[in-house]
């Protein structure tokens, strides 16, 4: 590196003879969201083209004696948009990310390329060593004040010449770093500005429940707005599924063997099927909100509290979609919190070792056989000295549960959840409040203390209408025997949960090839 009053006067008089400088092109993801495609065709950084800000780049840079090594390229990248960053501690941090620029950065102040970033340009390999950095202006170099004081640090303690094709960016000089520091000010307020019309306009459109842009969500048209029937179904029977204690990832796997696709024409993924069902666009209400809401809150609400309806009709009953929701997002659903691996056997995590009282479960033989096993103290801190027949003990079990079943015939009638009336009183005795409110707001230190008090209250009566739509949609079955072969595996599970209090696997007794059905315990719920 030359000496540093020597790089500075030569950049101020433009003579990069002798200097090895890499361009940093950055594409920004914001200049794409309202661009018109009809328009004429432009270039430089308004076109946001990487080739076009390359090749003006490297034609600065030769034109003045310098050398062109190579290029950092920052695709879709925001220069003032801030990311939520979680801590070590668990707080949030909000912070621009570049990890391209910052890259660039270490491979500066290393003096030579450490970070994988650099693309050589014809001639020079990865290993080249750039003096400095050359970008189309400063608007493509950062809108954030917190990164330019890193690039700072970089240009003023280890002499590297940051440029652009203006040759008005100067971060070596006091002078010119406090220009920097002001036109990036002026950048970060017109971003600022620019975000919050964004934010204005997109929440105008969304009071009026026009649906959001992109690709038509499943189960709707093209237009967003039209229902497709036979996906509509498709979400129906997958609800009532979940309520019948049915896993996403057994309905998954069912649609893509069934050839079913998403919108995109991809294989179901369990997650993908979860967010579906959580949308408040299942119900019809106008889906708004940032990531960090979860999903089945993110919607908009009016004035008067209620949901914003969008601009096409829901698939789910309300009711049918809250109960979904419980049982998917609820810290008491069945199995929360609890790890018990790929659902393959029917008493996995179920019936439990005689011996340590820890739960077994299924391991695979030869010939389709398996045994349900205690696994040794390094798996879950089992005791290894339990095992089983897998088959034959399935067979006892069900021979059990079908015998239960045929001794306590029961004739199963679920009737409407029994406080509808109530959640209806309080509902209407909000919309009530809240025209009164409208007549007179002088009264609103009155009225919006009963409305919250009315709130909880809904919310208390909505969370136990989901409770009960959980247990009644369950698989309640009377021939028991007939039905078992059609249920899926979780049912299968559900029903053993609610029949038995304990499945109990004991240790063998003599050696034998034959397994010992007086091994297993079972201890019945009581009645």
């Amino acid at each position: 590196m030359q000496p540093q009053l020597n790089i500075i006067e030569r950049v101020q008089r433009r003579d990069l003879t002798g200097l090895k400088i890499a361009g940093l092109v950055r594409l920004s993801f914001e200049l794409l969201d309202d661009a018109d495609y009809n328009g004429p065709v432009l270039t430089g950084a308004d076109i946001n083209n990487r080739e076009e800000q390359e090749r003006l780049c490297r034609e600065y840079i030769e034109r003045f004696g310098g050398t062109y090594v190579g290029t950092y390229n920052e695709p879709d990248t925001s220069a003032w948009k801030k990311r939520r960053i979680k801590q070590p501690d668990g707080s949030h941090k909000y912070r621009v990310i570049r990890p391209i620029l910052y890259g660039a950065l270490d491979d500066l102040r290393a003096g030579r390329p450490v970070s994988k970033h650099f693309i050589p340009a014809e001639g020079f390999d990865k290993l080249t060593a750039a003096d400095g950095i050359i970008v189309y202006d400063l608007d493509r170099l950062t809108r954030d004040q917190r990164t330019l004081e890193d690039i700072i640090e970089v240009a003023e303690n280890y002499t590297r010449p940051f440029i652009d094709i203006t040759g008005s960016l100067d971060l070596l000089t006091e002078n010119g770093r406090d220009n920097a520091r002001m036109l990036v000010t002026m950048a970060g307020k017109s971003s600022s500005a620019s975000a919050r019309r964004g934010k204005t306009s997109h929440l105008a459109r969304a009071m009026r429940g026009i649906p959001v842009g992109g690709n038509r969500p499943f189960g709707w048209a093209d237009d967003k707005r039209t229902v497709i029937p036979e996906e509509a179904e498709q979400i129906r029977q997958a609800a009532k599924d979940v309520l019948a204690d049915i896993s996403p990832t057994t309905i998954v796997n069912k649609w893509n063997a069934a050839g079913k696709r998403t919108t995109q024409g991809n294989e179901w993924r369990r997650r993908t099927l979860i967010l579906m069902l959580l949308s408040p666009r299942m119900v019809g209400w106008r889906v708004h909100g940032p990531a960090e809401i979860p999903p089945h809150k993110r919607y908009l609400t009016g004035p008067d509290g209620e949901p914003v309806k969008g601009q096409y009709d829901g698939i789910l009953k309300e009711e049918t979609w809250h109960a979904v929701v419980d049982k998917l997002t609820s810290d008491d659903r069945p199995g929360a919190g609890v790890y018990v691996g790929r659902l393959k056997y029917e008493l996995s995590g179920i019936i439990r070792c005689g011996n340590c009282g820890r739960p077994m479960t299924g391991q695979a033989k030869a010939n389709n056989r398996f045994d349900y096993v205690c696994k040794p103290p390094a798996y879950y801190g089992g005791c290894g000295k339990v095992a089983g027949s897998g088959i034959a003990i399935d067979k006892l079990a069900q021979d059990l549960l079908f015998a239960r079943y045929d001794e306590h015939k029961v004739t199963v009638e679920v009737g409407p959840w029994p406080k509808a009336g109530e959640l209806e009183q309080a509902k209407t005795k909000k919309a009530g409040l809240l025209a009164q409110f409208k007549e007179n707001a002088d009264m609103g230190a009155y009225i919006w203390p009963e409305i919250r008090k009315l709130d909880s209250e809904i919310a208390d009566l909505m969370k136990d209408r989901s409770k009960y739509i959980r247990q009644t949609a369950g698989p309640k079955v009377t021939s028991i025997a007939e039905q078992w072969p059609d249920l899926a595996l979780e049912q299968r599970q559900a029903i053993y949960s609610e029949t038995f209090a304990a499945i109990i696997l004991n240790r063998a007794t003599r050696g034998s090839n034959r397994f010992d059905p007086s091994r297993l315990q079972v201890i019945w719920h009581q009645e």
